[in-house]
């Protein structure tokens, strides 16, 4: 199972193209290696302009196929379906990374996510985020930080185990 994780800080070339860490990059080599991923799947990510969020996510082929498959398994109508598929298809590329450990960021998906400068590159576990480095900084980070803050109290260890006597 593929598990991105870290963050970097990178610039955006006019292009529209960032560099790729090589710690996420080599994730990807590990789970090939390991065969929890196709090795056809290696050098290519699905990008979505997730404008709801505010970022671009980047999936493996097969991840962003479990994405696709969640997010309309929970839409109760027909409708919301089609029009599900519709944003997410008109939304999302595949794209490459090239020999250089850069991939590019489609310029019709950033008109609609503008990054400029610094990008934060954040990895979130099955996916990537491509954040504008300011908006991650003043706003998205801090709404994750005051929400793990709220929640961590409940919040357990997969390796804890209760004492007798404790809930």
């Amino acid at each position: 199972m593929i598990d991105f994780a870290g963050d970097s800080t990178h610039k955006i070339d006019k292009k529209g193209r960032i560099f790729m860490p090589s710690a996420l990059l080599e994730e990807v080599e590990r789970a090939i290696a390991q065969k929890e991923m196709d090795p056809l799947e290696g050098g290519y990510f699905r990008v979505f302009a997730n404008r709801a969020v505010g970022c671009f996510d980047l999936y493996t082929e097969s991840e962003f196929r479990k994405f696709r498959l969640t997010s309309l398994g929970k839409e109760k109508t027909a409708q919301g379906a089609r029009l599900l598929r519709r944003f997410i298809g008109a939304n999302t590329r595949r794209i490459k990374v090239d020999s250089q450990n850069r991939i590019l960021l489609p310029e019709d998906l950033r008109s609609g996510l503008p990054l400029e400068g610094d990008v934060e590159i954040v990895g979130c576990g099955s996916y990537i985020e491509v954040w504008d480095a300011k908006t991650f900084l003043e706003k998205a980070m801090p709404e994750a930080d005051n929400y793990y803050g709220i929640e961590a109290p409940g919040l357990r260890n997969p390796d804890y185990v209760p004492e007798e006597g404790e809930q």
